[in-house]
């Protein structure tokens, strides 16, 4: 079965984030990701920290891509931000400020689904005109949906 991340993207997981440093707009996908998974934000931030304090999710292009494995969740759940404001202390491997954030939290448990779910992410954003159209629906959640959800990649 194809792990295709945009399957995990629905109106509850997209979002502006308004912060103007890493640990704001973190904080933001943090608290939407204990929303949605109902999980402790406690929990969530201290991984989402250890991770990142191993290496960057910054991974250029304007892009990062933070990621997480959890017990106690049943099915992935895919975060989309937009900022606002563009992240310069993100520290992308291109040292590029940050524009768009994907964060997901997947189940421990099957490490080849979580790894074919990062690398459908990973794909389908690495498109430069993809993450400016993702740039521009900043503040217009349902157009952010919209532009996820489409089933090819932009021309």
């Amino acid at each position: 079965m194809k792990n295709e991340f945009s399957q995990y993207v629905d109106k509850d997981s997209v979002m502006t984030l308004v912060g103007k440093t890493k640990l704001e707009v973190m904080d933001q996908l943090i608290s939407r990701a204990a929303d949605l998974t109902k999980l402790s934000r406690d929990v969530i931030f201290r991984l989402a920290w250890k991770r990142e304090q191993m290496m960057t999710t910054g991974v250029g292009g304007m892009l990062a891509l933070p990621h997480i494995r959890v017990n106690d969740i049943l099915h992935p759940y895919v975060i989309v931000g937009v900022c606002e404001n563009p992240i310069a202390d993100y520290q992308g491997l291109d040292d590029q400020p940050v524009r768009v954030i994907v964060f997901t939290i997947a189940p421990d448990e099957n490490q080849e689904a979580y790894l074919q779910l990062l690398s459908s992410i990973s794909r389908r954003l690495r498109n430069p005109k993809l993450i400016e159209l993702i740039i521009g629906t900043v503040g217009n959640t349902v157009e952010l949906l919209k532009v996820i959800q489409q089933e090819s990649d932009p021309q």
